[in-house]
């Protein structure tokens, strides 16, 4: 084979050789372009998706500060707190942080440090009642509480508590069943065991 063979040869080789990268560059390209696009529309999903949630996040909060707060206005006369959720965002994951907010000064309580005479375990009933309340699909509305009032005190405050329970049933159709030996708090159908 001749000089000038030989070279057309690997000039022909690296021809094919250009022609093959540039078809596998243009393909790059594209999957790239489809690579951008799909990331692209991924975030806009993700921004929808956090909107979404956080509405969702917002209607609920309000139904669990709800109930919550009702349920410790009816047991407490002259109950000094609002229930609150306070939400923050830490390592992609939503906290809540369960809070008591006094009324009158509007100072932030920690629920298990600051506050005494059963508000947690009225803030604790309802907020077992606000998560059946909420789930999907629908739960049974049954409740099963070992000594749920135990520290509520005040013979007007556990008057209150026991007609609560009475009321919830009575009002949402929840079935209670309440482990005690608490006399006040044997309520509705009692079995003896």
């Amino acid at each position: 084979m001749s000089y000038v063979a030989r070279r057309r040869q690997e000039c022909d080789a690296l021809l094919s050789d250009r022609r093959l990268a540039l078809k596998g560059a243009r393909r790059e390209i594209t999957e790239l372009r489809k690579a951008r696009k799909q990331t692209r529309l991924a975030v806009e999903a993700q921004k929808i998706i956090q909107v979404v949630a956080e509405a969702v996040q917002r209607r609920a909060h309000e139904q669990i500060t709800k109930v919550v707060t009702k349920c410790m206005d009816t047991v407490f006369e002259d109950n000094p707190y609002d229930f609150r959720i306070d939400f923050e965002r830490k390592r992609g994951k939503t906290e809540a942080h369960l809070l008591f907010v006094e009324r009158k000064s509007g100072v932030v309580c920690d629920p298990l440090e600051s506050s005494g005479y059963g508000y947690v375990d009225v803030a604790a009933l309802a907020l077992r009642l606000a998560c059946i309340l909420l789930s999907t699909p629908r739960r049974r509305k049954l409740l099963v509480n070992d000594e749920p009032f135990r520290n509520v005190h005040g013979t007007n405050n556990r008057a209150r508590a026991a007609e609560l329970i009475l009321t919830l049933a009575k009002d949402l159709g929840f079935q209670f069943v309440l482990a005690t030996g608490l006399e006040w708090l044997k309520i509705g159908k009692v079995i003896q065991l």
